[in-house]
C-alpha cells in the first residue's frame, strides 16, 4: 500500500511542492537574515497579524499562490490521457463512452509501468 501511495500523482505533486518551498526558503531566509532590524520588525508585524498599517499585497499574493497550487493539484490528479503529441484528453465519466475507456485502458496496460518516486528523484 505504501508503494501505491508513493507512486501516486498526488505524492508526485506534493514532492514538487516540497522542492519548490525548499528552493524559496534558500532564497528568502538569507535575504531575511541580511535585513536591517526595522525591516525585520515589519516582517514580524505582517506574520503576527499586526501589519494593518502595511500593504495588503502580501496577503493578495499569498491567496493567489494558494489558488494556483490548488489548480495545479487538480490538474495533476485528474484522470486524463496525454497523446504522443502532448494533447490532453479527459477520460469520459463512468458509464459514458465505455468503448473509449476500454481502448484507453487497453493501451495503458501495454504501457511501461510508472516509475517509482525514487526513480524520479534520482533521474533513472
Amino acid at each position: 500500500m505504501l508503494t501505491t501511495i508513493i507512486q501516486s500523482a498526488a505524492a508526485g505533486w506534493l514532492w514538487r511542492r516540497v522542492q519548490e518551498l525548499g528552493s524559496l526558503a534558500t532564497i528568502f531566509v538569507p535575504i531575511y537574515l541580511a535585513m536591517p532590524q526595522s525591516m525585520k520588525n515589519d516582517v514580524h508585524a505582517i506574520f503576527s497579524g499586526q501589519g494593518g498599517g502595511l500593504t495588503i499585497s502580501a496577503a493578495i499574493g499569498l491567496g493567489w499562490y494558494v489558488w494556483t497550487q490548488l489548480q495545479s493539484y487538480r490538474a495533476t490528479t485528474k484522470a486524463q490521457v496525454v497523446t504522443t503529441d502532448g494533447t490532453k484528453i479527459a477520460l469520459p465519466k463512468s458509464g459514458a463512452g465505455i468503448s473509449t475507456t476500454r481502448k484507453v485502458e487497453a493501451l495503458a496496460e501495454a504501457a511501461k509501468p510508472p516509475r517509482t518516486l525514487w526513480d524520479r528523484i534520482t533521474g533513472k
